[in-house]
């Protein structure tokens, strides 16, 4: 590109300036007296002319020949701005023999030529100078623009409207990136090039119809690089006009949004996927305002409600509640207000009324929706489904739990009146027999059947017919022991449980052995003990295993006792019972007996042969 140079600053003032580099004294002053005032005169011929600005310069031969080189270098750097010299002579004849000169300078004046038509001459040459100027400065500002539209990415072309199939006159650098054809290979083409055979578009016939209406406009279209690849072009042309308001040219814009289109075609697939399902769902999803205001509701409102959606938009969700339910729902609700960016979903059951005036069951499960950029709560997103049937289901499966709990603790209560109807049977058995042996036999059968009607007894009186509190269990059958030995009230016995609950089929086993124990502890620790004994009852647990103990401060078990292949009755049943539980056991004979076993526990669900 060429660097313009120019020459329009002003000596003097805003003024054009005019150099007379004439040698003759009387001359330039006759020169300067008839030059119009709206010119600044520099008078000057001791100073090389690339030293002064100026606009226009005169001389004569003398000066001319001595700054010939600076003159001639002057116009060349000033080029295409024209910078005039006009040569002052005696008369044509001085030229004769320097032809060379009259193709140096722009006009040659003779000393004779009146000082009007000098003048003229003068606005002449000025008038050039101020053409060239403008032209210049027209050519730099085009010259900067043609900078910045070869800068910019966008692809942009100008097209002649005026010759024939409007060809390509013009295109940018960000043209030939987009499409990958050089310059050579874009001007003269028609831009309709770039859709190579897939010119069946509705949008190449939009900017068709804008071309030939020649107006402004815009559309996507597909389009293919020299390489064969497709991209979406989205096209924007503008129609320029000439002096008499034809369209002369259009100019083209283009930009690649295959991306964008892409995306967006993804979002309509996910949208319409979404629509699909929204209006085909059995389930009534809905968008609310803060206060419950249907925003949106599909289709399928008419099937749960009866209601059409135009029926229920601008209506609020809570006039559709049963009075009952309002409050419950609105407190539920509350957390979403609160917390709504830590809050996932919350699920209310309620009544719902139906267009016919019926209430129905129905689950709803709400979301708030938030503004991402700083969580402020936009709306309540909701799904509902029809839940009656499952409430009818859950209604009667209710109504059949509690008729088997009532049955369950009917069963309970008639087992441990059954128990204690055969524990009064060997009572009067035992009252009406002399035969000590037998009378020890049956106490301690009914000491066992007591243990296990003591279960009984707290099943059917709990809450729950399957497990049982054990602590208070132990208690109550420490106390029923006592009062059926003898001595007890020589004998103390310490408790130590946790809170533990037990299944019914884990605790029945573990209250026998207990009984089985304690009873053995208060009948044989303390023979010939004179003072009071002490029984030790620990029930703990640890990670899922429970830790149970006996112990006492009695004489401790005879060897031949724990030596003896044919145990006592009483060891036979505690060993039988620990194998059922599947517990670890040991016995301790040292300063006293000590009986411990654990075993893990288990939620054994119904009968299991291995307890019961």
């Amino acid at each position: 590109m060429l660097e313009y140079i120019f020459r329009d600053e002003k000596a003097i003032g805003s003024k054009p300036a005019i150099l007379l580099s004439v040698s003759r004294t009387s001359d330039r002053r006759l020169i300067k007296k008839n030059i119009p005032a709206h010119y600044a005169v520099i008078e000057e011929t001791d100073t090389s002319p690339a030293e002064l600005k100026y606009d226009l310069c005169i001389t004569d031969l003398h000066s001319f020949k001595k700054y010939r080189k600076e003159f001639l270098e002057i116009k060349r750097r000033a080029r295409p701005v024209f910078s005039p010299l006009m040569l002052l002579i005696e008369n044509s004849k001085a030229l004769k023999y320097d032809p060379e000169t009259w193709t140096q300078v722009d006009d040659i004046i003779e000393v004779s030529m009146p000082m009007k038509m000098l003048n003229i001459r003068i606005e002449n040459q000025m008038r050039s100078r101020t053409n060239s100027l403008k032209i210049a400065r027209q050519n730099k500002i085009l010259h900067i623009l043609e900078k910045a539209i070869n800068s910019t990415d966008v692809g942009i072309i100008i097209t002649d409207a005026q010759e024939k199939d409007n060809p390509i006159i013009f295109s940018n650098d960000g043209f030939t990136k987009l499409t990958g054809y050089s310059r050579e290979e874009i001007l003269g083409n028609n831009c309709r090039f770039l859709q190579q055979d897939n010119r069946d578009q509705d949008a190449a016939r939009h900017i068709r119809q804008l071309i030939q209406n020649g107006e402004t406009g815009r559309s996507i279209i597909q389009n293919y690089k020299k390489d064969g690849t497709p991209f979406w072009n989205e096209l924007s042309i503008a129609p320029v006009k000439d002096s008499e308001g034809e369209v002369s040219h259009f100019i083209g814009i283009q930009n690649d949004v295959t991306q964008l289109v892409e995306i967006q075609k993804a979002l309509k697939d996910e949208k319409d996927v979404l629509r699909l399902v929204m209006e085909n769902s059995t389930d009534l999803i809905s968008r609310h305002s803060l206060n419950g205001t249907y925003l949106y509701v599909t289709p399928s409102c008419q099937e749960l409600m009866g209601y059409t959606p135009d029926e229920l938009m601008g209506r609020n969700a809570f006039d559709f509640m049963h009075p009952d339910d309002r409050k419950r729902v609105n407190e539920a609700h509350k957390v979403l207000y609160h917390n709504p960016a830590d809050t996932t979903t919350v699920t209310t059951t309620f009544r719902k009324r139906t267009k016919s005036g019926e209430y129905i069951w129905v689950e709803t499960v709400s979301h708030a929706s938030i503004n991402a950029d700083n969580n402020p709560l936009i709306e309540i997103q909701a799904n509902t489904r029809d839940i009656s049937t499952r409430k009818k289901y859950e209604d009667d499966l209710k109504d059949a739990l509690e008729e088997k709990n009532v049955l369950l603790q009917e069963i309970h209560h008639r087992v441990k009146n059954n128990l204690a109807v055969i524990s009064g049977l060997l009572q009067v058995q035992q009252f009406s027999s002399d035969n000590e042996y037998l009378n020890k036999i049956l106490g301690n059968s009914i000491s066992r059947i007591k243990s296990m009607a003591l279960i009984h007894e707290k099943l059917y009186r709990s809450k729950s017919l399957s497990h049982l509190e054990f602590r208070e269990y132990i208690e109550d059958l420490v106390s029923s022991i006592k009062k059926t030995q003898d001595h007890s009230d020589k004998i103390n016995i310490h408790v130590d449980c946790d809170d533990i609950v037990l299944n019914v089929n884990q605790a029945v086993p573990c209250a026998l052995i207990l009984n089985e124990a304690i009873s053995n502890a208060i009948e044989h620790a303390f023979v010939g003990k004179k003072e009071k004994g002490t029984i030790w009852v620990s029930f703990k647990e640890h990670n899922n295993e429970l830790h149970v103990s006996i112990r006492d401060d009695g004489i401790g078990m005879p060897k031949n006792v724990l030596g003896t292949k044919q145990a006592s009755m009483g060891l036979t049943i505690i060993q039988t019972l620990i194998k059922q539980l599947s517990a670890e056991k040991e016995i301790k004979n040292n300063y006293g007996t000590e009986i411990l076993f654990s075993f893990v526990r288990q939620d054994v669900k119904g009968a299991h042969s291995r307890f019961m």
